[in-house]
């Protein structure tokens, strides 16, 4: 699932641990975009015995995005606290992590739905087709957000992270719909749910590549941020 990113300053209580939160932050993402990525392989029609270990694999995942975007919103607000003018980049920011927690929820409510001791499959689907199309959305502004960074490697990193999650939420959305039509066994149907699991396989991939490329941006923008900081002191220093 898709998560808030920027090559902004990250704010945090603790500056001078900055690159330890955002790479806790983004490291974690990738723990659950691995849960997805297995849990969606357990969901083809040929692992059905394993059903409820691809219930429980996306419960954890969901329940692990959803420490990042509620990290990622503890630092935003943050951030809006810090800077008293609020630009209309700094409330989309705000309110696309706000997009996010929800539709976090949502799919931890929807995996639960998937739970053979709940099953209620129709139920699961409209939370996995909401949550879907918040993040599909929420990813889709980040992208007209994304104007400037520190270094072209960076632009591009944040780029490509963007475009994974847009996908990603998008190959999410559309095979979430066919688990509100009746299921009838056939032969034709087990075909389609196969289809439906290769693209949750899929987009679960995006995300994982999405997140390991968040993770190297974090690592580059961090040491450009430093590199900054460090010629900016030994330029006050020389005119002292």
């Amino acid at each position: 699932m898709p998560h808030h990113i920027t090559n902004r300053r990250r704010s945090y209580k603790t500056e001078t641990k900055s690159f330890f939160w955002e790479g806790l932050n983004a490291s974690t993402y990738i723990i659950g975009a691995l849960c997805f990525v297995v849990g969606s392989v357990f969901f083809l029609p040929m692992y059905q015995q394993y059903s409820a270990a691809a219930a429980w694999l996306f419960i954890i995942g969901s329940a692990v995005y959803l420490m990042v975007v509620v990290h990622d919103f503890i630092e935003l607000t943050i951030h809006y606290r810090r800077n008293k003018r609020h630009g209309r980049k700094t409330m989309l920011e705000f309110l696309t992590s706000i997009g996010y927690v929800i539709a976090s929820v949502l799919f931890l409510v929807g995996s639960v739905c998937f739970l053979p001791s709940v099953f209620k499959e129709a139920w699961g689907a409209w939370c996995f087709i909401i949550g879907s199309a918040l993040f599909a959305f929420g990813a889709a502004i980040s992208v007209t957000q994304i104007t400037r960074a520190g270094t072209l490697i960076g632009l591009q990193l944040l780029n490509a992270v963007a475009i994974c999650f847009v996908m990603g939420s998008v190959l999410f959305l559309i095979p979430s719909i066919p688990y509100l039509w009746p299921d009838d066994h056939s032969r034709l149907a087990e075909k389609l749910f196969t289809y439906l699991a290769s693209q949750f396989i899929f987009a679960s991939v995006l995300f994982l590549g999405g997140g390991v490329a968040n993770f190297y941006r974090a690592y580059r923008m961090h040491r450009h941020h430093a590199s900054d900081g460090h010629a900016d002191s030994q330029a006050a220093h020389q005119a002292r």
